[in-house]
């Protein structure tokens, strides 16, 4: 379920949404963020929520800017806030951003568990239908089929979804 605001009515509180780096895929630029959220939040206004996902959308009275809400289970789940570029409402409830703690959580499970196994190929075929790769030792499957097999059975984490954005991806050429 999701609901939209129209612009409140907000005493003017000056305007500090530049000093706000994007955050850096690290613990403590996360935990930072978390910390500096609340003071952020005083001064903008909620255009937009995701009930769904417990997020929301939100914007800066003064400078237009946008922001977004962001929980993790790894971060205890509080709240914390980062910029996003502008967007449509009705875009940003079909589709909202990426959640950088998500991010960082995804590759460091995800470089854990790579450094940890090791996938050799085998002569057998994938027994993935349509796969024409060869299966990996001690598995069926090939080893993007395995890893999506262990993401289904709730073994590793599954890519994090959202509209990526920079500087998490510049131009084209996307962070996974």
């Amino acid at each position: 379920m999701w609901r939209m605001w129209g612009k409140p009515k907000l005493k003017a509180m000056p305007c500090d949404c530049s000093e706000y780096q994007p955050i850096s895929l690290d613990r403590e630029s996360v935990s930072r963020r978390i910390r500096q959220s609340p003071a952020i939040r005083k001064r903008l206004f909620q255009i937009a929520e995701n009930a769904g996902l417990r997020i929301c959308l939100l914007r800066c009275a003064e400078c237009g800017q946008f922001w977004q809400s962001g929980h993790e289970w790894n971060f205890a789940d509080e709240e914390y806030l980062f910029q996003v570029p502008p967007i449509e409402i009705p875009d940003w409830l079909l589709e909202s951003y990426r959640q950088p703690a998500a991010m960082l959580i995804y590759s460091a499970v995800m470089r854990s568990h790579f450094e940890r196994v090791k996938y050799e190929t085998t002569d057998s075929p994938c027994r993935f239908e349509g796969c024409h790769l060869r299966a990996t030792r001690f598995s069926i499957f090939c080893r993007d089929h395995h890893i999506e097999s262990l993401q289904q059975l709730g073994k590793l984490p599954k890519k994090p979804v959202g509209r990526l954005f920079p500087p998490y991806f510049e131009g084209q050429a996307a962070v996974s």
